[in-house]
């Protein structure tokens, strides 16, 4: 099988899309804020709040590149498997690269607390790989059936 554009842009969407309509576990969450004191909790929110805006602003970037690339390239066949393509590795390239304060991990004071951390990391993980998996083969039906 070729990579192609498609491949990777498609798989990207329907990923994102996956994620965003997966059933969410909220029980670990509500566990791990449980056992955090109130000063865990509020640096906690102000992580999620950070790297919420270093997601959206990597989001917005990816759409203004993306968008870019559609208009200027209007001739090129695979041109709306490379707009997602710019979306989403723009994005996914932003959030990685963009610097970001340290983890809660390293403000956690017992065990239970890093405990109840490493279940919502595997969930996370698991989901994102889920994601991908479920963008690949959403993919691999599409472009079958077209």
């Amino acid at each position: 099988m070729e990579i192609s554009p498609c491949l990777i842009g498609f798989t990207l969407l329907f990923s994102s899309i996956y994620m965003s309509i997966m059933k969410k576990d909220s029980k670990i969450f509500s566990n791990f804020m449980k056992l955090l004191n109130q000063s865990q909790k509020k640096m906690y929110s102000k992580i999620i709040y950070e790297r919420m805006s270093i997601y959206v602003m990597g989001m917005i970037l990816g759409l203004v590149l993306g968008i870019y690339y559609y208009f200027k390239y209007k001739t090129d066949k695979y041109r709306l498997c490379k707009f997602l393509c710019i979306i989403y590795i723009v994005k996914l390239g932003f959030y990685y690269l963009y610097p970001k304060s340290p983890l809660i991990l390293y403000s956690l004071t017992n065990q239970k607390q890093v405990s109840a951390w490493a279940d919502i990391y595997s969930e996370m993980k698991k989901r994102w790989i889920l994601s991908l998996l479920f963008g690949f083969f959403g993919y691999l039906v599409l472009s079958r059936a077209f």
